[in-house]
């Protein structure tokens, strides 16, 4: 029985050790395919295509910029965020300023500025025109001349009108004040002899005048004007045909109206200086001529 056991179990043993030789063996048609261990295939390069350059600006240098802590906030210890040291306070925008058509540099660097309409130099200091008040001084050298008289003298004359002025509006203003006339006669060397005073005569008239004046275009303007004076002259009766005389005085009322135009000067912003040509309505009751130079000063009083 134990002879049997034991062949049987060789046996057994043998198949299994045939059975794994089996296995092991190498099947010769088959082939086991391989990964590629080498590097990739590279294409060959394609030809070089000709590129234009690109234009790049300059390039700014920017500031460095300083570290800032945020506007507004609290600090740690309760109280409001101060800026860093060293660093800038933020400083809001500038407004943007028009710019000439085009745009353009200027010779500062800076963007061209269009210029304002009315003429003025952006970032001067304007200055309004000024603007005289109501009321005004003007002053009239009325006569100023010398002449010689039949007795081989000299009559010497010179008036002055002070006045006080006041501008109703923009173009018509009115003015009143006093008149004042100096004028002598002298007889010469032989006024002695002829019966006439050695001193001559020395006199003074005085009145009161009114004016208005008109502006018709710029400095150009109408004037019209009435005056009455207390004046004193002399007259002279001939005795004796051109060798006796008699002089005397002479006291009457003269009223003038004069009317004419002129032309108006400005010196600076207070003072003017008119030159008037008038005529004389009523040549035979005044001193004056018929036709009238005169000239006068303007101080205006006021204005801003």
């Amino acid at each position: 029985m134990k002879r049997l056991l034991l062949a049987t179990a060789l046996g057994v043993a043998g198949l299994f050790a045939a059975t794994d030789a089996l296995a092991q063996r190498t099947d010769t048609t088959y082939v086991k395919p391989q990964l590629p261990t080498g590097p990739p295939a590279v294409p060959p390069p394609a030809p070089a295509q000709p590129t234009r350059p690109v234009y790049t600006p300059p390039q700014q240098p920017t500031q460095p910029t300083q570290p800032v802590r945020p506007s507004g906030g609290i600090d740690d210890d309760g109280r409001s965020a101060q800026p860093l040291p060293g660093s800038r306070p933020a400083t809001p925008a500038a407004p943007a300023t028009p710019q000439r058509p085009g745009g353009g540099i200027d010779d500062d660097g800076r963007p061209a500025q269009t210029l304002p309409q009315n003429g003025t130099v952006p970032g001067a200091t304007l200055q309004s025109e000024y603007q005289p008040g109501k009321l005004f001084l003007y002053g009239s050298l009325l006569r100023f001349g010398l002449s010689s008289n039949i007795f081989n003298g000299v009559d010497f004359s010179a008036g002055f009108a002070p006045a006080l002025g006041y501008r109703l509006t923009e173009r018509l203003s009115v003015a009143a004040g006093p008149v004042f006339v100096y004028h002598s006669a002298d007889f010469g060397p032989d006024a002695t002899s002829l019966g006439l005073p050695s001193g001559g005569y020395k006199f003074k008239d005085l009145g009161m005048r009114g004016l208005a004046q008109f502006t018709v275009y710029k400095n150009i303007f109408l004037h019209a004007e009435y005056e009455s004076t207390r004046s004193q002259d002399y007259g002279v009766n001939e005795l004796v045909r051109g060798q006796q005389y008699e002089a005397y005085e002479v006291k009457f009322n003269t009223q003038a109206f004069l009317v004419g135009a002129g032309y108006r000067q400005r010196l600076g912003d207070r003072f003017a200086v008119e030159g008037t040509l008038l005529y004389n309505t009523n040549v035979n009751s005044n001193y004056y001529g018929i036709l009238i130079q005169r000239l006068s000063l303007v101080y205006n009083l006021g204005g801003k």
